[in-house]
């Protein structure tokens, strides 16, 4: 069974779904998921799951780090380029000064509505099916959010090239929106790239040509982050007697000195669960079923 963690480069122009789809063709594995949704005009790191792995997506680190470039002068109806253009405004004015001093507001915890285009649900629909039928609220429900960093790169009128790290749930989109509202010229998101995902970089992503090369090489060991590297947690060696009690749902007896509130187990280097730890004890909180085959 192959089952764990995918760094996927998603190109720009496709949905997150359809890439989705692309690479459960390409695995033949049924059961996959993402880490979090790129808008089709992003590319960038999109954190895959396979199999079981699917029920690790939620213990994976959710901040974020984005590089884009923001438009000023030009209002959309999606906040980005690809939506119909509600206003513009000259913005040869803007001097780097300006942005830096605006780009102050938006950094630490902050509150933003998200894109009225945006896949947030709202009375059970998403937000972009009410849009596109012209039933969405004039502004997406407030949430708070946590900006981590938000620095200027660069700045040639009207363009600002910026990076983002921040918690999840925080739209780039917003706010490039809500920093051209500050300037009082309107902008919007011309490019977006997810440098980082968690734990995940750009760098060690993977095109949907390399996973299909890798497949075609039966080469699926390089195609998986290996799950402490994806989560962050230890993995501890376990033998037949607590293999055989995790399995069962039983906790088993951790090794002094062992730290972090959750821990990976492995029987023979295959991982079979993930232990939450209680005082010395770890309880089994996901069990990889399909590990009984290989252990």
């Amino acid at each position: 069974m192959h089952f764990g963690f995918l760094n996927v480069m998603k190109p720009p122009g496709m949905t997150s779904h359809d890439v989705v789809a692309r690479v459960r063709r390409l695995t033949k594995v049924k059961r996959t998921g993402h880490g979090g949704t790129l808008d089709p005009l992003a590319e960038g790191v999109l954190p895959m799951a396979l199999g079981q792995a699917c029920r690790l997506i939620d213990y994976l680190p959710s901040d974020k780090t984005y590089y884009a470039e923001i438009l000023f002068g030009k209002r959309t109806a999606t906040d980005d380029l690809e939506g119909e253009v509600l206003s513009e405004l000259d913005a040869s004015h803007l001097t780097e000064t300006d942005v830096r001093a605006a780009i102050e507001q938006f950094r630490g915890e902050i509150k933003q509505h998200p894109p009225v285009y945006s896949a947030i649900r709202v009375g059970g629909q998403r937000l972009y099916d009410l849009a596109r039928r012209g039933k969405a609220p004039e502004t997406a429900p407030e949430r708070t959010v946590t900006v981590h960093r938000f620095e200027l790169v660069a700045f040639q009128s009207p363009v600002a090239k910026v990076r983002v790290h921040c918690s999840k749930g925080t739209y780039i989109r917003s706010l490039a929106r809500d920093l051209g509202d500050v300037l009082a010229t309107g902008a919007c998101l011309s490019k977006l790239v997810r440098e980082k995902a968690g734990r995940m970089n750009l760098e060690d992503s993977l095109t949907l040509d390399q996973i299909k090369e890798k497949i075609e090489k039966d080469d699926w060991q390089s195609l998986f982050t290996d799950l402490t590297s994806a989560l962050g947690f230890d993995k501890i060696e376990v033998d037949q007697a607590d293999a055989q009690n995790i399995f069962n749902g039983r906790a088993i007896e951790l090794a002094p000195g062992q730290s972090g509130r959750y821990l990976l187990a492995a029987q023979n280097g295959v991982y079979i669960a993930l232990l939450k730890q209680e005082d010395n004890l770890g309880k089994p909180e996901v069990v990889f079923s399909d590990a009984r085959v290989t252990s």
